[in-house]
């Protein structure tokens, strides 16, 4: 298939897309989805986009908003959410946003927080989002009676649209795609939630019926389609999160600034990036920072702010363009994998940002793993198993030479990058559709 689409001479077959996140909220999985309907005309797709009028996001980014092409179709529903209740038991301010981990067991959580999670893993299932379901389907009936859609594409995370998506595909004998960004039953938040034998396994049944019930899945990297291979037959595809090469060019730092971007939960331990630095000469660590930009877990921001032996300093999240804008006075990137049964299969969103930088990139964790293969394949950086303290301190040492030498680092951009451009997944993500309408 190719772009440059003749829109007065052949209709565009449409494509419904189904996501709870949606500007102005902000992360990955936001910038995915935008990203897709800038480009999706330009391969013979009208995209449509069904949503929540109000949603309650963990992070907002208004400025996501002006990637949306003008004249696309948003339609917005009503939702039901049941975090203004957990907000009220747990004394929380309306106004506070709650991470996706934030139901995850914490080491002095209070009894009101425990019987909120308790029911969250019981009560919700898959997820906390599932109120949205009614109004999903409620809304999607008139939607496609009107528009008429050849397809349905439904992303995910929160897992419990699929649901409703699935419904709707079945009612209409329309094809469906399910885009699952991340694992099901298997996410790393999953195993703090203390289901239920019955909880999980409704939980697990709704997973495989996606998984067996869907015309295509496609998700964000090689082992996850793996992962999902093993449960239930389908065909799985690898669309990644994907990113746009950037214009600006890298700026002059004084100091050797280690930046993470994004959410550090606590499944993602920086202790080994901790050991290494004290293995450091004072030389070094006297023009050394940490920089986290994004929600970082609260003991894990005590321990660093008490044990790093350089200063670290620590920020809310921002928008997606000024993220991008502070990092390119960055000398290191640095990913920690969460510790979980797949951290091999996973690369995260935010890996893709990264790329774009052309900075050097440490990711501790994942090694073996697709993570590594990006990252090599790339000559993007080096990939440490969280035991490679040694690994890791001459890692740093070799980047700190070089930022010696020059501390404008950038690295070069190769040919190996194009798979992992937005503009190569969205014109693949087309072929997909293309062919699962062709089959019905």
């Amino acid at each position: 298939m190719s772009g440059n689409h003749d829109l007065n001479r052949i209709p565009m077959p449409k494509v419904l897309i189904i996501t709870y996140y949606w500007p102005p909220a902000g992360g990955p999985g936001v910038q995915r989805l935008v990203k897709w309907v800038q480009l999706l005309p330009e391969y013979g797709w009208e995209p449509l986009v069904l949503t929540v009028k109000h949603g309650d996001y963990p992070a907002l980014d208004p400025g996501l908003g002006r990637g949306i092409p003008r004249d696309l179709k948003v339609f917005r529903t009503k939702t039901v959410e049941p975090f203004g209740v957990y907000k009220r038991i747990t004394g929380k301010e309306k106004e506070d946003k709650i991470p996706t981990y934030v139901l995850s067991r914490d080491e002095d959580e209070s009894l009101s927080q425990k019987l909120s999670r308790w029911i969250r893993a019981n009560f919700f299932i898959p997820d906390a989002r599932v109120g949205w379901n009614p109004f999903l389907k409620q809304s999607g009936r008139r939607i496609i009676l009107r528009e008429k859609p050849d397809l349905i594409l439904s992303s995910s995370p929160p897992h419990s649209l699929q649901i409703g998506a699935g419904k709707l595909a079945r009612l209409f004998r329309l094809p469906w795609i399910a885009d699952l960004r991340d694992p099901w039953t298997e996410a790393f938040w999953e195993k703090d939630l203390n289901r239920t034998l019955l909880a999980g396994r409704l939980n697990h049944r709704y997973e495989m019926k996606v998984l067996r019930k869907a015309s295509a899945v496609i998700t964000v990297s090689p082992g996850l389609v793996d992962m999902f291979k093993q449960k239930a037959e389908n065909c799985y595809y690898v669309i990644h999160n994907g990113f746009t090469r950037l214009n600006a060019s890298a700026k002059a730092s004084s100091v050797f600034t280690i930046m993470y971007t994004g959410t550090l939960s606590k499944f993602q331990d920086p202790e080994p990036l901790l050991k290494a630095l004290q293995l450091l000469p004072d030389k070094m660590l006297d023009i050394m920072r940490l920089r986290f930009i994004g929600k970082v877990y609260d003991a894990h921001k005590t321990h660093i702010e008490h044990t790093s032996p350089v200063p670290a300093a620590f920020e809310p999240y921002l928008p997606h363009d000024r993220m991008m804008e502070e990092a390119r006075s960055a000398s290191l990137l640095l990913k920690i994998q969460a510790q979980s049964g797949y951290s091999d299969k996973s690369i995260g969103a935010k890996m893709y940002d990264y790329l774009a930088m052309r900075k050097p990139i440490l990711v501790i964790g994942g090694k073996g793993g697709v993570i590594e293969s990006m990252v090599a394949g790339t000559d993007s950086g080096s990939v440490f198993p969280e035991k490679d303290i040694q690994g890791i301190a001459h890692f740093l040492t070799r980047c700190f030479n070089a930022f010696e030498k020059n501390p404008v680092l950038s690295l070069p951009s190769g040919e190996a990058l194009k798979q992992y451009e937005t503009s190569e997944n969205v014109r693949r993500l087309s072929d997909i559709m293309h062919e699962v309408i062709r089959h019905g």
